[in-house]
């Protein structure tokens, strides 16, 4: 009955979330799908041997590219940037695992405007960040971190079990060799950011620290 019961409010959560973040478009849905299933299965499982000999890992490239997919699924606020040719930036903060894999999607284009991916290595440092990479070794940083990012529109991302409940928005957890989202739908509600639906049903609802 108590799995019945949790499995019952995981389902209604997720129906309110998904009422709160608006209807899902077709279009938007297959890009999602399509280019998840490429990265998690197919594109993971064909550059496994390769990763083997060579950096960055498979899964940090796979790791890359949903930071700059996460991009094209959550809006953010017009006045987060000052003009049209200010650039859309990619923070990586701390330790970075990712060797090469962010500079292969840097120059790319997000929302019509240019991909910029800054490492930093301070809280005071996150200024015009849009999306907040923060590695392990920050983790025990995440209540200053959050009180640097309140209210403002940066989404945080993670890759440790329980950084998400920790505060943080999305975790990108490995299981196997694919990645399992969770989002803390509370840290999100505390900013402008809104994210699209179909982003919200393809990961597990965690609670946490809002």
């Amino acid at each position: 009955m108590a799995i019945l019961n949790q499995q019952s409010a995981t389902r209604s959560e997720r129906t309110t979330a998904l009422r709160r973040w608006g209807p899902p478009t077709v279009l938007a849905m297959w890009r999602i799908v399509i280019t998840t299933l490429c990265l998690t299965s197919v594109c993971l499982s064909g550059a496994g041997t390769r990763a083997q000999a060579q950096e960055p890992s498979a899964e940090y490239q796979l790791k890359a590219a949903f930071l700059y997919n996460f991009a094209k699924f959550i809006e953010w606020p017009a006045n987060t940037f000052p003009d049209g040719t200010t650039p859309f930036v990619i923070c990586a903060l701390g330790n970075d695992p990712f060797g090469t894999s962010l500079d292969a999607i840097a120059g790319k284009t997000i929302r019509d405007r240019t991909l910029v991916i800054k490492r930093i290595r301070s809280n005071g440092a996150v200024t015009g960040c849009q999306v907040l990479y923060v590695s392990p070794n920050e983790l025990p940083q995440t209540t200053d971190l959050l009180r640097m990012v309140q209210n403002a529109p940066v989404l945080t991302v993670c890759d440790m079990d329980a950084c998400a409940e920790s505060g943080l928005m999305l975790n990108m957890r490995m299981v196997g060799n694919r990645v399992q989202l969770d989002i803390n739908l509370e840290a999100v509600q505390h900013t402008p950011l809104k994210v699209s639906s179909q982003l919200i049903k393809l990961t597990r609802i965690v609670k946490g620290q809002p």
